[in-house]
């Protein structure tokens, strides 16, 4: 095992703190690569390689004398019963054995602690990278099985894809170390459920091994959220075979943009949806040929204008009266703006057929706004 020089320059400085001897750390070859006296980095001696290769503590004094070092003790520093590293203390032996095993311990904690952050590091990406191949038809089976290999996941299993997306104006999951941290307690305990977290989302593949259903555990994620500071809406796929999880992640990607358009509600299946199953299944293009049909040559303020006008009369299920008084207008005003609506468009909010065709033309003008909006602040943030 390779030490960091970065981490075995930490391990030197935390131990300097507690001792006012000079502290060297030796690789398993001998060579010094961490130490409190900067001109003995890279140098070495047989004293370090014995305590290597015998696997205990070898004092250097008057009689126990190697080329290159001074008095003092060089102790194995162990992991799974391996030597990783040596700690070499300098001074008279007397005054520093009694410190050897102390010392012994507090490295090994401090070595322990750096491979379990890089072990933590490796899952991680291992899983993000997993998750990303599986949602974006990635075409590379050899890497997949190595990476599902590596994490334990059993990719028979059929799963839910489910996403969190931030509220408000330019949310960021950031920094993103703290949402991975409450995401992996929330996930022990669910050994075939992965999940990765960018400044853009949370991405999870919920396995039923896992969990009976994704709702509740998706209401556990937004309690964790608010706990955070921040508000979430969380949103799955349907369930399906693990190599179409790119299909059950697009489902729960319209499901979440639907849920931050609408802002009705904040958890939601793919299957819950209704007039957003429409809308958000809807190409760009489609909605857009659409829009422009209803709305020829509207300007966007005649549009809003219009639309806050057919909202009132909508809200209050085709009252006059009642969607005046809301707008603050005399009644016989709000005909006419109705009217209006009908003459500039060609369809009249007043007769079923036309209300139809107005509402969906509204809500889809809305919708390629809103994702308009959300791409861009999407790219902003890569």
């Amino acid at each position: 095992m390779d030490i960091d020089p970065k981490i075995a320059e930490e391990i030197v400085a935390n131990i300097k703190g507690v001792l006012r001897h000079e502290i060297n750390l030796f690789d398993t070859s001998g060579t010094i690569i961490a130490s409190t006296d900067k001109t003995r980095i890279g140098t070495g001696h047989d004293g370090a390689r014995m305590a290597v290769r015998l696997k205990r503590t070898v004092p250097i004094d008057n009689e126990h004398q190697f080329k290159g070092a001074k008095n003092g003790i060089n102790v194995p520093v162990l992991l799974n019963d391996s030597v990783v590293a040596v700690i070499g203390i300098t001074g008279s032996r007397n005054e520093v054995e009694p410190f050897g095993n102390i010392i012994k311990k507090m490295t090994e904690i401090l070595i322990r602690e750096n491979v379990e952050q890089v072990t933590r590091f490796d899952q991680r990406m291992m899983m993000s990278n997993l998750i990303n191949m599986l949602t974006t038809r990635r075409d590379d089976p050899g890497l997949v099985d190595y990476l599902s290999s590596m994490l334990g996941i059993d990719l028979t299993h059929q799963r839910w894809t489910a996403v969190g997306r931030l509220r408000g104006d330019n949310p960021a999951f950031s920094p993103q170390e703290r949402f991975y941290s409450t995401l992996m307690d929330r996930f022990q305990g669910m050994p075939q459920s992965l999940f990765s977290v960018n400044t853009r989302e949370i991405c999870m593949l919920l396995d039923p091994a896992d969990v009976n259903d994704p709702i509740p555990t998706l209401r556990l994620l937004q309690h964790d959220m608010e706990g955070l500071g921040v508000s979430a809406v969380f949103a799955t796929g349907n369930l399906r075979e693990t190599s179409y999880c790119w299909k059950s992640y697009d489902e729960a990607q319209r499901s979440a943009d639907w849920l931050l358009f609408s802002d009705k509600k904040t958890i939601a299946s793919y299957n819950e949806l209704d007039f957003g199953l429409l809308v958000s299944s809807m190409s760009q293009d489609a909605a857009h040929h659409f829009v422009d049909r209803v709305f020829n040559g509207l300007t966007e303020e005649q549009i809003d204008e219009f639309h806050s006008i057919f909202e009132a009369y909508s809200r209050h299920n085709g009252s006059i009266i009642h969607a005046a008084d809301e707008l603050f207008l005399h009644k016989n005003t709000l005909q006419n703006r109705l009217n209006r609506i009908a003459a500039v468009t060609g369809y009249n909010p007043r007769t079923l057929k036309d209300y139809t065709i107005l509402d969906m033309a509204f809500t889809l003008h809305d919708y390629l706004r809103f994702r308009a909006s959300s791409q861009a602040s999407r790219t902003s943030k890569t």
